[in-house]
């Protein structure tokens, strides 16, 4: 088969970067073929797919050189390549541009000089091919984590794009949609001949579904063989309520919840129905739920950010959380800096708080490089584990996680999971709301399952 894709001794540095990221990296890809690109957090896996195409590329230093169909990428108007290359970003927030749903899907397009009634058909042509029709009208704002994922990978296809680069497609969704989510991938591949490269975590859990797995490590892209049959995702979640029987903390509630009732319209539907909820202190508590059930509502009204009309809740201590999206919780361009102003304001001397930055970086193997990249240049699990040590450094007795092991390696999510139960033995109680029901069999003491506007 023709190579559709070819990368040359591809070198990059981000412009604030103290070291190549990539560092001559080599990758031929065929037509129509699928590839599972894998690699630890902060090895580069996403920055080779935003690398590929001039319309993404981040500013840098680059070299090398990245061949579609044997024409070098620069030489490709800008419009062309748009429509020959579609990237589909880790966080949808940070790629969807409209503020609904019918305008993010016609936005590409416009900007492309597609005439009204081609976009229009391609609009409902789409809908039609990925079963959202009913989200059309509906505004961004006004969807689950999961729906503006899906929303993004239909926006890209609208171009009918040679090339999909997924970077963490199924961050955002629940064991059962991620499937589904792999499932309409396969569908564009199989049915178009698109050529995609997906770059996950996930490895023995999706490896099966792909022609070919390639790593990034020490900038650098190799074939590697995997065991397809490694560890399947349990995507039920019988194992998840035995936890509640197997681990009893007889300790006094830190949270408490009582029929707590939350909806959005005043004439709408409850998203949270009589929710009932005690968390123990010192308790590592799950969240679980599909897609747009209301768990990230929940930890909204914990957090005081929506006002229940009904209900009480109590916090006994002091609350810290972290969002879906954590670059929101950073205002300066290092994370150093941002920790340093933080500890600062908090009341410290700048000894003091490079002591504590010092002790948490080491916590938490935040490196030097990590510390002192600007926090748009980091890895999605380099984000994370920077986000969890403002957290830990703001000294609160619970703290809430919204999708904590989104970005995160095998590696990273094992410490993670020892670092909440490190905090467990210090007192500190961990909420966290998540699909991911392995890293919960590991980190949790206890757990729920959101349905029906209850947890159960």
């Amino acid at each position: 088969m023709a190579k559709k894709l070819r990368i040359e001794g591809l070198s990059y540095r981000y412009a604030l970067g103290g070291r190549n990221v990539l560092d001559g990296a080599d990758l031929d890809v065929e037509a129509g073929e699928k590839i599972l690109l894998a690699g630890g957090s902060g090895s580069g896996k996403s920055t080779l797919l935003k690398v590929i195409s001039p319309a993404t590329m981040p500013r840098g230093t680059v070299s090398g050189r990245v061949l579609i169909d044997g024409t070098d990428v620069n030489s490709i108007p800008r419009a062309e390549i748009i429509s020959k290359v579609s990237y589909v970003a880790q966080n949808p927030e940070t790629q969807i541009v409209v503020d609904t749903v019918y305008g993010e899907l016609a936005f590409s397009c416009e900007n492309t000089g597609i005439s009204g009634v081609e976009i229009r058909r391609r609009i409902a042509w789409t809908a039609t091919y990925f079963g959202i029709e009913s989200l059309l009208k509906r505004r961004i704002s006004e969807l689950s984590g999961g729906q503006k994922q899906i929303v993004s990978l239909a926006a890209a296809i609208m171009l009918k794009p040679e090339i999909l680069l997924l970077d963490e497609p199924t961050t955002y969704l629940d064991p059962v949609a991620a499937v589904r989510f792999l499932d309409l991938v396969d569908s564009i591949n199989r049915d178009f001949g698109t050529t995609v490269i997906v770059a996950e975590h996930r490895i023995s859990e999706f490896a099966g579904r792909f022609d070919r797995v390639v790593k990034v490590e020490n900038g650098k892209v190799t074939d590697i063989e995997t065991d397809f049959c490694g560890g399947a995702t349990d995507v039920f979640y019988d194992k998840v309520f035995s936890l509640n029987g197997k681990n009893k903390n007889e300790s006094a509630p830190t949270v408490m919840v009582r029929n707590l009732a939350f909806r959005y319209d005043r004439n709408g539907q409850n998203v949270l129905d009589g929710v009932d909820l005690l968390i123990p202190k010192g308790s590592v508590f799950a969240l679980l739920g599909g897609n747009g059930c209301g768990k990230t509502t929940f930890l909204r009204c914990l957090t005081g950010e929506l006002k229940p009309q009904q209900g009480k809740i109590k916090i006994d201590g002091k609350l810290s959380a972290m969002t879906q999206n954590p670059l929101s919780m950073f205002i300066e361009e290092t994370v150093r800096k941002d920790l340093r102003f933080f500890l600062k304001r908090k009341g410290a001397t700048g000894k003091e708080a490079d002591e504590k930055i010092r002790e948490i970086a080491k916590k938490l193997e935040l490196t030097d490089s990590v510390l002192d990249s600007h926090v748009l240049d980091l890895s999605g699990g380099e984000v994370e584990r920077a986000a969890i040590a403002k957290l830990i450094l703001a000294g609160a007795d619970v703290m809430l996680f919204d999708e904590p092991t989104k970005g995160l390696d095998d590696t990273a999510k094992k410490r993670l999971a020892e670092l909440m139960r490190t905090l467990s033995g210090e007192g500190i109680t961990s909420v966290f709301v998540t699909h991911d029901i392995n890293f919960t069999l590991a980190a949790a003491d206890c757990a729920g399952v959101l349905s029906g506007g209850t947890i159960l």
